[in-house]
């Protein structure tokens, strides 16, 4: 008998202390008041939850001071209640520990009655359900964000369970479906859309349902008048539907095949990268398109928004950091910022960007969705329009003040010619005369030069095989570039013919094989390809050229090449990179002149350490070279008392002609 027991001793025992450690384990304990007299008792694990010594025996109202100031008039009056008539509570309330420490806390009791039916005491159970309480709280949070996400896509979506009842719809549901949310949801959508039975929604929907796979196609729904496009993928817990009116597309593409063009740039505009902020939780999603455009997968990056900040361009990022936080921070809703993102190659890209901020109940920002559109080209194109446009008018300038030197240079070159046949030579007039000649001479080039760069200078254009003037070239462009440069010349076996003037065209080429020579002082080699090239509408926009057919020369050397803040100066007149004295910097400005007046283009390419590659095209002419013939040999000339006009409008010219003749 003793040891039957002591075992049943050693068996209460380890219940109890398996008790002990499945309270610890809950955070769950006990506690009874005792009413008459009035004691209160705790458990163990009801003090540590308290977070006071498990020997602690608090009064009755201590014990309900824990509870929070806002929560003890409702503990208050339901422990009266239970003890006062019976009624039992269960509660979910907030103390504050020993510690200082908020909780939240399950707290349930019921009377206990002696065996005339009076209330005695009143015991219970309490327990810390702190976590389950943040857990309910960000499982809202979850829904809200996800529910906000549905409302704020672009198709329309709602939610199907297993038994094909509505269980959520968006705002664009509600309108394409003509249905309010409130009408449908709860109800089996095969009893409120009747002609859909039988129809390829229905088929579709229960394919996806049954094989679990995801659906998509287009279909008429005569009821509602609409062509949709449809999304079904399979859930959990039943089907999960996008859809989007495609009445308004199908119309469109017949206009989009009339209009491929148009299509194709439409399709470019629309090719944005998407981003999606939480600024909750600080991610940040990208789509696809991250990749397209910036070469930077999504899923390698970084999760939060250093995927964006840490890739502006460091000159841009402060400022841009700045703007979007001042969004995020006030009332606004819309962002917008246009600054340079860094590819992954390491180039930059100019970007537009622009962001719509959403906001909770209270007006704080949840969310940020946005798109990014590559706009460098046209930043590019509009940079070289503004060139294009200076050196314009830089030509006029040059242009007109050239013509009107020239004209006194006429006078004074003509004056000191005169001059020098009627001085006795080696006397010092004689000099003076001469070095006037010479200096109004170099004047003239210098004129000359400008005049070409203006594309006011007097062109004799002819019918022109470029191969074969390139090719008499050759031998006087090895004795110009020297030895230590291999000069080669490619082209195909029939170049197109074009008329421009042979001379300014061999000025050109030599200009821009001198340059080339001043750019590989330690040798090199100079390479001249001619080509037969045209330009189509997209490339003739970009490269601001008139559409049609052309004939390229390009010079391109292995030089040290040209740094990218002087390149958008090199065609400007006087401006030079060479030493005093080594250059006047029209070189460039000529050819520059000399292919536009001809009707042509010119374009110039470098990279430091790599070369300059200088290409010129030239319109192609439909005319044909004719065999060229011995020049005839006839009489000079006889004079005789023949009159001559002169017919000048500058005064001083007409009057040095006049003296002349």
């Amino acid at each position: 008998m003793v040891d039957e027991d002591a075992a049943k001793q050693l068996e209460l025992a380890e219940t109890e202390r398996l008790r002990h450690i499945a309270g610890r384990m809950a955070r769950l304990g006990g506690w009874r008041v005792d009413l008459n007299p009035t004691r209160l008792s705790w458990s163990p694990e009801t003090a540590e939850i308290h977070e006071e010594a498990p020997d602690t025996s608090p009064s009755v109202e201590r014990g309900l001071s824990y509870y929070a100031p806002e929560h003890q008039p409702t503990i208050k009056r339901v422990f009266l209640e239970c003890a006062e008539n019976g009624r039992p509570f269960d509660e979910v309330l907030q103390l504050v520990t020993a510690k200082g420490n908020r909780i939240w806390v399950r707290s349930i009791g019921e009377a206990v009655r002696d065996d005339t039916g009076a209330i005695v005491a009143v015991e219970g159970a309490f327990q810390d359900i702190s976590h389950l309480v943040a857990m309910r709280d960000e499982t809202n949070a979850l829904s809200r964000r996800l529910s906000q996400t549905l409302e704020s896509i672009s198709d329309s979506f709602f939610l199907l369970d297993k038994n094909w009842r509505f269980s959520f719809l968006n705002s664009r549901a509600e309108h394409l479906l003509g249905r309010k949310r409130g009408e449908l949801e709860g109800k089996n959508i095969w009893h409120e859309f009747p002609q859909a039975v039988g129809s390829r929604f229905e088929t579709s929907y229960r394919e996806a349902l049954r094989d679990g796979h995801a659906v998509r196609f287009q279909e008429y729904f005569p009821p509602l008048q609409a062509w949709f496009d449809v999304d079904a993928h399979p859930t959990p817990e039943g089907l999960a539907v996008y859809f989007r009116d495609a009445s308004r597309r199908r119309q469109a593409e017949e206009d989009v095949r009339i209009s491929n063009e148009r299509f194709l740039l439409v399709a470019q505009a629309t090719n944005d990268v998407i981003w999606d902020w939480n600024l909750v939780d600080r991610t940040l999603w990208w789509n696809e398109n991250f990749k397209t455009l910036f070469g930077y997968d999504p899923a390698d990056v970084e999760p939060g928004p250093e995927s964006w900040m840490n890739r502006i361009h460091p000159d841009d990022a402060e400022r841009v950091i700045d703007s979007i936080h001042a969004v995020i921070d006030s009332a606004e809703t819309t962002w917008v910022s246009e600054y340079r993102f860094m590819h992954s190659d390491g180039h930059a890209l100019s970007i537009v960007d622009r962001g719509s901020v959403i906001r909770d109940e209270s007006g704080s920002a949840i969310r940020m969705v946005g798109s990014m559109l590559d706009v460098s080209s046209q930043r590019d194109l509009a940079s070289r329009l503004r060139q294009a446009q200076k050196l314009e008018a830089i030509g006029q300038l040059t242009g007109g003040i050239a013509h009107d030197f020239n004209n006194l240079l006429t006078v004074i070159l003509g004056n000191a010619e005169l001059l020098c046949d009627v001085l006795e030579s080696g006397q010092q007039p004689r000099l003076l005369a001469e070095m006037i000649s010479t200096a109004a001479e170099r004047g003239a080039e210098l004129t000359s030069r400008l005049l070409a760069f203006g594309r006011k200078q007097p062109l004799q254009p002819s019918l022109l095989d470029l191969c074969s003037l390139v090719s008499r070239m050759e031998a006087m462009l090895a004795r110009t570039l020297g030895e230590h440069i291999e000069i080669k010349v490619a082209g195909p076996v029939e170049l197109w013919a074009v008329e421009i003037d042979p001379t300014l065209m061999e000025s050109a080429i030599l200009n821009l094989a001198i340059n080339a020579r001043d750019a590989m002082t330690d040798g090199g080699s100079l390479t001249i390809e001619l080509a037969n090239t045209t330009f189509d509408v997209q490339q003739a926009a970009a490269e601001d050229v008139a559409p049609g057919q052309y004939v390229a020369v390009t010079v391109s050397d292995t030089g040290h090449g040209i740094a990218p803040d002087v390149l958008p100066n090199v065609f400007e007149p006087f401006f030079t990179t060479k030493e005093v004295g080594k250059g006047s910097g029209l070189g460039l400005s000529m050819v520059y002149g000399f292919v536009k007046q001809s009707g042509g283009h010119i374009r110039l390419r470098s990279e430091v350490g790599h070369g300059t590659s200088v290409g010129l095209y030239f319109p192609r002419s439909r005319k044909l070279i004719a065999p060229s013939s011995e020049d005839a040999v006839g009489e000079k000339p006889v004079g005789g008392s023949e009159l001559i006009l002169v017919v000048e409008d500058d005064a001083l010219v007409r009057d040095h002609l006049s003296g002349v003749l």
